[in-house]
């Protein structure tokens, strides 16, 4: 087997180089497309590669049948449909049984490739089976610290959970792995060539699973970066990658990172003891690093921006502020404007501009005209409408119950806003900020932010006392992370002092 380690420091292309792979092994080595396998960690990093390949390499979905995650390689070999996986549902039937509320760990492993969940006891229980140990055996890692409940209540969880999976053939996204790695290497699938990406954030059982998978291939290239590795919390093993035999790739030009930033954030990680030395340099452009005592929010006033913080606590904080001065902007899967309102905004401004409307469209502004005033009274609604019918302003106000002038504005004729949503939105318009667009601010966690990038970032260095308890006995851990939030940046990173007396001090 030849087997290849690459190392891709922030922004050097790794995704890129990996696909030129893919396209040698098609067009010089001849490799069938279905007899590659392209692995990675989380689903979003699958499916680039996977869009990416189709739209560079001129094949179809079906050609790249294996760019999937880990997991979901496992769930096509076991043969399971979607009946077998555990729902939000079936956590809340264990729930009832046990009285003991219990989180879903399959929703954030789609996400982000590991569990997080919130309770205690399925964090033990995940933790466990990732790490290749008894639920009882992790309890006792000095990690878990003092669970309410102990032991016995905790087993009491576990083997209610089990007892419930095995009676219905139900699995949660590790079981699938943990199964997977229980079949015979010769049920393995038959890969020539296999790739594996974000290498540094596998955990044990997937490792154990990587190794399956290529016993049968003829070349193998594992990618990632150790120094990007901030999920060993949750059971990453990046010291896998660190070690691995084979020859060694380390893409060493960056096509993100501007000089001043590159300089900050290599001078941050070379202070981790236990890394692959990498040389590296920056794009040719100098950058610009900031240091600022407070959030300076006028420096937000346009262009792109990625706010980042090492917990949600802080940007919960930022929120009231950035609604205060009307900033539009978004965190996760929601924008600051609610998506109702949002619609029907957009859709009054569209139709009374003469824009034809669908039937989805007009209902969304029909549910914040008031009736009687903006809708006759004797109006009975839309139930009956062609779903296919296009409506107009005239239509509207000839057929269908409209009593407002075309001339109003939303803000006028959509009297059922609440006050404060719509004093908002008024905010976001004035500071000119298109709403038409998605946001051009966007908040996340460091951890969130991951294969993320923008042109300006703003890295927020507060630290909870759970975080700055593992700042003063992990140092390494809280450096990779903060790292990962400067590399973010592409032409300038301002760095946020915290307010208070826990902060990520290295960072400035």
């Amino acid at each position: 087997m030849d087997r290849n380690i690459i190392f891709g420091p922030p922004g050097t292309g790794k995704t890129t180089h990996l696909l030129r792979i893919v396209e040698k092994e098609l067009r010089e080595n001849n490799v069938s497309p279905h007899r590659i396998a392209y692995l990675a960690f989380t689903n979003q990093a699958a499916d680039e590669a996977l869009s990416r390949a189709i739209s560079q390499l001129n094949y179809n979905i079906k050609d790249f049948v294996n760019f999937r995650t880990l997991h979901s390689l496992a769930y096509r070999e076991l043969h399971l449909k979607e009946e077998n996986i555990m729902s939000d549902e079936d956590y809340k039937r264990v729930s009832n049984k046990t009285q003991i509320k219990l989180s879903n760990p399959n929703n954030n492993i789609k996400k982000y490739g590991a569990g997080f969940p919130d309770d205690v006891f399925m964090q033990i229980i995940d933790g466990a089976k990732i790490r290749g140990l008894t639920s009882e055996a992790y309890f006792n890692y000095p990690e878990v610290g003092n669970v309410e409940g102990g032991l016995r209540k905790l087993k009491y969880i576990d083997k209610s959970l089990h007892d419930y999976k095995m009676e219905r053939n139900k699995y949660d996204m590790t079981d699938m792995i943990v199964d997977f790695n229980k079949k015979h290497y010769d049920l393995m699938p038959n890969f020539d060539v296999v790739i594996i990406d974000e290498a540094q954030d596998l955990s044990w059982l997937q490792w154990k699973m990587v190794e399956r998978v290529i016993t049968k291939a003829k070349r193998v290239y594992i990618a990632g970066d150790d120094d990007q590795a901030i999920y060993r919390w949750a059971g990453a093993r990046p010291e896998f990658l660190m070690n691995m035999d084979g020859k060694r790739t380390i893409l060493n030009k960056s096509y993100r990172l501007a000089e001043s930033i590159h300089a900050k954030a290599n001078k941050l990680i070379k202070r981790v003891k236990d890394r692959v030395d990498k040389e590296w340099t920056a794009r040719d452009e100098k950058g610009q690093v900031n240091i600022h005592p407070v959030e300076q929010l006028q420096k937000m006033k346009e262009g792109q921006w990625l706010v980042l913080a090492r917990d949600g606590y802080r940007l919960d904080k930022l929120e009231e502020e950035l609604k205060i001065y009307g900033y539009f902007y978004e965190r996760g899967d929601r924008t600051s404007i609610n998506k109702r309102v949002h619609e029907a905004i957009l859709a009054w401004e569209d139709i009374r501009k003469d824009k034809k409307m669908d039937i989805k469209a007009v209902k969304s502004f029909y549910n914040y005209i008031k009736t009687g005033t903006g809708v006759d009274k004797k109006f009975k609604g839309m139930k009956n409408v062609d779903k296919d019918k296009m409506f107009t302003f005239d239509m509207l106000k000839e057929s269908y119950g409209l009593k407002l002038d075309k001339d109003l504005p939303w803000f006028k004729a959509l009297e059922n806003i609440e006050p404060t949503k719509k004093t908002y939105v008024r905010m976001c318009l004035r500071r000119q900020e298109n709403i038409r667009r998605a946001p051009r601010i966007k908040l996340s966690t460091i951890h969130g932010s991951k294969g993320g990038e923008a042109d300006n970032v703003m890295l927020l260095t507060d630290l909870t006392r759970k975080a700055d308890a593992s700042y003063w006995s992990q140092r390494d851990e809280e450096r990779r992370v903060f790292y990962v939030g400067m590399t973010r940046a592409r032409n300038t990173l301002n760095i946020v002092r915290s307010q208070t007396d826990r902060e990520f001090t290295e960072a400035f």
